[in-house]
């Protein structure tokens, strides 16, 4: 009896608290000034926001996509990943020459306005400090 009831109350209580989370990460990505403005600029288009992924044993955050949501498709503008553990939010790159990146905020504030952002990028990791810089071809 002790089992049924674990069961009953865990297919209530799991799916909820996963929602419930899942909800706090949107929420933080929804709280950025660039999320903000995307959304408030991109209101004719269908802006929204979703959950890519959640946190398992091999990937610890709950991916974040940030797109439009017109057409009957989903186009991604921006991709976050969000460890509500810590309460940090990266924003994670996927315009690189070789794997995606995951940058800190300030990071990614700082090399967005970049001429060579918009390119195929690069990034070079010396001791603990990354980089950014133009892929040479």
């Amino acid at each position: 009896m002790k089992y049924v009831a674990f069961l009953i109350v865990s297919f209530i209580f799991i799916p909820v608290f996963t929602y419930c989370q899942g909800k706090a990460a949107i929420n933080k990505v929804a709280s950025l000034p660039e999320v903000k403005e995307f959304m408030q600029q991109a209101v004719k288009s269908h802006p929204k926001m979703m959950i890519a992924r959640e946190p398992d044993k091999d990937f610890h955050y709950y991916w974040v996509k940030v797109g439009l949501g017109n057409l009957d498709m989903f186009r991604t503008n921006y991709d976050f990943y969000v460890d509500l553990k810590t309460n940090n939010v990266f924003y994670t790159d996927f315009y690189t020459e070789s794997v995606e990146q995951k940058l800190t905020l300030s990071q990614w504030r700082r090399w967005r306005v970049l001429p060579g952002w918009q390119k195929l990028h690069c990034y070079h990791r010396d001791k603990k400090r990354l980089s950014f810089q133009a892929c040479k071809l």
